[in-house]
């Protein structure tokens, strides 16, 4: 498991929480929930406020570090939203794709760090970088294929 100084960083703010009582779980799809010991949840969404913080990595490759630590979710939403804006598109004649996949990014970029922490902690076996670049790719072509097929019985443009 190779960890950047930044992440590491990252998830000792975590690991310093769990310590003091917080749990940390998974939800459903990308449902981090970051409890305190009373049962109170944290926002692990704002980035400014998260101590996950944001994940710049992250943001820009989504697909690269979800199949590195095995993170499924984020192909199941892509597929969701590209299907999603397919008919946003055939019904409002407008292209959605740019605003969900730019929603998705941000949404994983402020909860990688956890999802990071719980994938070590889940003993996760990774893939390495290299397999992650390619998987992803072969992963987002299979997720977006449904999408295209409904372009192509909609006849979107």
């Amino acid at each position: 498991t190779s960890v950047s100084p930044s992440m590491q960083k990252r998830l000792d703010r975590i690991s310093a929480l769990i310590n003091e009582g917080y749990t940390l779980k998974r939800g459903g799809g990308f449902d981090i929930q970051l409890r305190n010991s009373s049962g109170v949840r944290r926002n692990t969404l704002n980035p400014w406020k998260s101590p996950g913080g944001f994940s710049w990595i992250a943001f820009f490759f989504p697909s690269v570090v979800c199949c590195q630590i095995r993170e499924w979710s984020y192909f199941y939403w892509i597929a969701i939203l590209s299907v999603v804006s397919v008919l946003l598109s055939s019904i409002m004649g407008s292209d959605q794709a740019t605003s969900g996949g730019t929603i998705l990014s941000i949404v994983y970029g402020c909860l990688f760090p956890y999802m990071r922490y719980l994938a070590i902690k889940e003993e996760k076996k990774e893939f390495s970088v290299v397999a992650s670049f390619f998987l992803g790719i072969l992963l987002t072509i299979a997720a977006v294929i449904p999408a295209i097929i409904l372009t192509a019985i909609l006849g979107v443009e």
